[in-house]
């Protein structure tokens, strides 16, 4: 076989500077292949030594060392010369545990390693290799390789070319690690965020109906029924003669407070205008309300909202951002007015909440969720594929979020 007649190729006795390949190498090279001998020998002292069952009294060739280590390395190891023919190369016994193929099965074939290249990698391998070939990089890349039985192997393979003392090209040499198991776990992993995504916006849509049916009930049932309180209040207050002391009053102003808080927290909950008119109309009530609860003057812009509907999935999540990240000025930013600008100009929906407060370090609040609002702000975005970005410096804080939108949607 071609491969034994490879390893058999030793050291001649007295020779400098020759190989297991049975050819002169150069320096770096040489002083590599000393480096491996003398770690072999660690392992391979003069005595006795087990050989297909029999026991021997000799130290192991250089051959030996070299076949027994690399036959223990867990990857394909392999040697193409490019100044040969494909006759000339190795590959390591590995090849026949991880694709099914022997070594002779797979050196006879000067095409078969890249007959099981896999359909979509073909073309990124030819283009990696050539470069490779073209500037003497190294090649470090990810493959898929179809083994004997049409099983799909992932390879991490790392490529170097090897030079004659003169420069020109001798081999090329690699190994290729079997790395199917990890790519599964990161696909379970993927397909876990995945699963993890789609309920943590499910638990949205399932919060966004329940405030939505709670703000019609307070709105519709209990603010009817203090609505209809206060218009017998105002019959009796008209019929009935009071004291100074009745405390008629004091109760009509309760029942106008009670009719108040209902009508702001049915708002709150879930603002209808946002379903009837649109994300625009909805933030200049959010923002005229924020301003009257907590005397902190927004400087609202805003660009191609007029007249444009998203899908209401995005336009809520747009609208509680803002309302989150006011509240947090209002909480925490110490400071008396805040800027809103939201564009939707093009394929692209951008928010950004803006404060000259006193700031905070943006990483350490996310890092241990000091902040669910800052957290649930930056999960709404990513949810629906966008993105949210933090910055804040004292004196000035903004956060941005931004999704991408189809250009036509109205």
């Amino acid at each position: 076989m071609r491969r034994q007649q490879i390893l058999e190729e030793t050291l001649p006795a007295g020779g400098q500077g020759f190989s297991l390949l049975g050819e002169m190498l150069p320096p770096e090279l040489l002083k590599d292949e000393h480096t491996l001998a003398e770690l072999a020998g660690v392992f391979f002292r003069a005595g006795s030594v087990e050989t297909d069952g029999a026991t021997a009294t000799d130290t192991p060739g250089l051959a030996d060392v070299y076949r027994i280590l690399v036959e223990q390395i867990p990857a394909i190891v392999f040697i193409a010369f490019l100044d040969k023919s494909f006759g000339e190369a190795y590959v390591s016994p590995q090849i026949e545990e991880t694709l099914g193929f022997t070594q002779e099965e797979w050196l006879n074939d000067p095409i078969r390693w890249y007959e099981q290249i896999h359909p979509d990698d073909k073309g990124r391998w030819s283009t990696e290799v050539a470069q490779m070939l073209l500037t003497g990089e190294p090649l470090s890349s990810d493959y898929r390789v179809i083994a004997r039985h049409g099983r799909i192997v992932h390879f991490r393979c790392d490529v170097k070319i090897v030079r004659h003392a003169d420069g020109h090209p001798w081999f090329i040499h690699g190994t290729a690690f079997d790395t199917t198991k990890q790519q599964h776990d990161e696909e379970a992993l993927r397909e876990y965020a995945e699963r993890m995504k789609v309920l943590s916006q499910s638990l949205l849509d399932i919060q966004e109906s329940e405030r939505r049916r709670i703000a019609l009930e307070l709105h519709d049932q209990i603010g009817q029924i203090l609505t209809g309180l206060k218009l017998k209040l105002e019959m009796l207050g008209r019929t009935e003669p009071r004291s100074s002391n009745s405390g008629f009053d004091e109760v009509q102003a309760l029942v106008n407070e009670l009719i108040t808080r209902t009508r702001e927290l049915s708002l709150d909950l879930r603002p209808a205008t946002l379903d009837h008119l649109g994300l625009l109309a909805a933030l200049h009530r959010l923002l005229r309300h924020y301003t009257s609860q907590t005397s902190i003057q927004v400087n609202f812009k805003h660009e191609g909202l007029r007249d444009r509907r998203f899908r209401p999935e995005l336009e809520t999540a747009a609208f509680r951002i803002v309302q989150e990240g006011l509240t947090n000025v209002a909480r925490h930013a110490e400071a008396d007015e805040a800027a809103v600008s939201i564009y939707a100009l093009s394929d692209k929906l951008t928010i950004e909440i803006e404060d000259r407060g006193i700031g905070f370090d943006p990483s350490a609040v996310l890092a241990v969720g000091q902040s669910s609002g800052l957290t649930g702000m930056r999960e709404r975005a990513i949810l629906l594929g966008g993105s949210f970005t933090v910055e804040s410096r004292p004196g000035h804080t903004c956060l941005t979020a931004e999704w991408e939108v189809d250009a036509n949607s109205d």
